[in-house]
């Protein structure tokens, strides 16, 4: 099995841009959606911050 690429780097604007992930016979690469960013990351909120709406 090989390992797909969700992103690619530019060297020259030091970017990482997403890749639309495409299986093809050909095995054609895809296209190119926009720049990448990280998922974010997500906090537990407590109860006392649930209850008052922070």
């Amino acid at each position: 099995m090989s390992k797909t690429k969700k992103r690619i780097y530019n060297p020259v604007t030091r970017k990482y841009y997403a890749i639309k992930q495409r299986t093809t016979k050909s095995g054609k690469k895809g296209q190119i959606k926009g720049l990448w960013k990280p998922p974010k990351k997500t906090t537990k909120k407590s109860l006392l911050e649930v209850v008052l709406g922070r």
